[in-house]
């Protein structure tokens, strides 16, 4: 059992905010902490009509990030988004300025956190954000970030929760919640995964479109260390009521609860 890759909750609670910091581009995808799941996910791309959209306006922006995956990778350059997205554990999502928004014009996804892939294509900033707290301000912010990028930089970003088993591909939360729900509180230990996505951001220099990355880490909570544990009890405890609502975190407070008495934290 592996330690998880990135702990984002000993800064706290899940923040609203869009907390990007810049990284060395050649850490886009090296090192994929996740290419463990390469072929389960080539098993989705082969069935592109669940996992991949792309508008035909997107395709010099979609060409170009792919190149620059393959380019990354040290791969063959192809150009095309559903071959490139076969060499990374991310996905791929193609954002471009159009008029007053930003939308997303091709993406590949196969792990996404509680959205559908037709919810996010041709989806806007303001759209996309509309459910979190504050979502119409968080989504000015993330385009003010977008429109002001500069060639060569990369940003990183996370999120987290919790998560009952290892299902990557979740577009409903619905029946994930309803079973943490009933979970029998002895089995809390067993069955709640730290779920942690790891983002980023890029411009792509030909097009001005930007390259948005989403690497889903899924750990078993029994794999944190002792004071990893602590740091993620409070966390949890710690996040208010409207961010509760919106992460749906009240199915998982009993399991939750259980687990971190268990822990003794």
């Amino acid at each position: 059992m592996r330690s998880p890759p990135h702990v984002p909750f000993r800064a706290g609670p899940p923040g609203f905010a869009p907390a990007l910091s810049p990284i060395d581009p050649a850490r886009r995808f090296d090192p994929d902490t996740e290419d463990h799941v390469l072929g389960w996910k080539a098993g989705l791309l082969d069935r592109p009509e669940h996992v991949y959209r792309a508008a035909p306006e997107s395709a010099d922006a979609a060409t170009e990030a792919a190149r620059l995956v393959e380019t990354d990778l040290g791969a063959p350059v192809t150009g095309d988004l559903l071959a490139a997205s076969r060499l990374v554990s991310d996905d791929l999502v193609v954002m471009e300025r159009r008029g007053e928004d930003w939308i997303c014009t091709a993406l590949t996804l196969t792990a996404p956190t509680f959205f559908s892939v037709d919810h996010a294509f041709r989806g806007g900033l303001g759209a996309l954000h509309g459910p979190v707290p504050d979502g119409e301000r968080l989504a000015r912010r993330i385009g003010r970030v977008f429109d002001g990028l500069r060639d060569g930089l990369c940003l990183e970003r996370f999120n987290w929760t919790l998560q009952l088993d290892a299902e990557r591909h979740t577009p409903d939360a619905a029946p994930l919640r309803e079973a943490a729900g009933s979970l029998d509180p002895d089995a809390a230990a067993d069955r709640l995964h730290l779920r942690v996505e790891r983002q980023t951001i890029t411009r792509l220099q030909g097009s001005g479109a930007v390259l948005f990355t989403i690497r889903v880490c899924l750990d078993p909570v029994d794999a944190l260390a002792p004071d990893d544990r602590a740091a993620l009890a409070a966390a949890w405890r710690g996040l208010g009521a409207e961010g509760r609502r919106y992460k749906g975190w009240a199915s998982y407070e009993r399991a939750a609860e259980a687990l971190f008495n268990r822990w003794g934290v």
